[in-house]
């Protein structure tokens, strides 16, 4: 009986990861990062069906956003500062969930998504947390260095 349970274990623990879950986060990984390097950064985003299932929803500062919504603040902050630069700090997945740590920076010189357009070189960084459901982001949570921003706004 000790024997069965230590050859279970050892499976559990010495196999590799099922190819197809591997490469199913490696994907995940992916379609997270074209959230910031192709909307954010480059204001891209003609290609939305491919990125996020029916019925998303982003959580971010207490309240739920649906695609719509989302997509038009990130295109206001497009709109802030057309100089936007962004950059991908970190990325931890598992499963069915991609973190990723970010910055992005840029000169403010249009009022719009909040900022007043005063032409302040800004800076900002966060985290978000995607969840997945077959392929597609499902769930979105967002953490922003907020006091950070409005520091750095004249």
């Amino acid at each position: 009986m000790r024997l069965a349970a230590f050859a279970v274990l050892s499976l559990t623990v010495f196999l590799p990861p099922c190819p197809e879950a591997v490469a199913g986060i490696a994907d995940n990984v992916r379609i997270a990062r074209r959230v910031f390097l192709e909307g954010l950064a480059q204001g891209r985003f003609e290609q939305l069906d491919q990125i996020y299932g029916p019925g998303f929803v982003a959580h971010y500062a207490s309240a739920d956003y649906n695609l719509g919504e989302d997509t038009a603040d990130t295109r206001s902050w497009r709109a802030a500062m057309p100089d936007l630069k962004v950059s991908l700090e970190r990325t931890v997945a598992a499963a069915d969930l991609v973190a990723l740590h970010w910055k992005a920076s840029g000169t403010n010189t249009v009022r719009s998504g909040g900022l007043p357009g005063k032409g302040d070189r800004i800076g900002i960084e966060g985290m978000t947390f995607f969840r997945f459901a077959a392929g597609h982001i499902v769930e979105e949570w967002s953490v922003v260095d907020i006091a950070t921003l409005r520091r750095q706004l004249k």
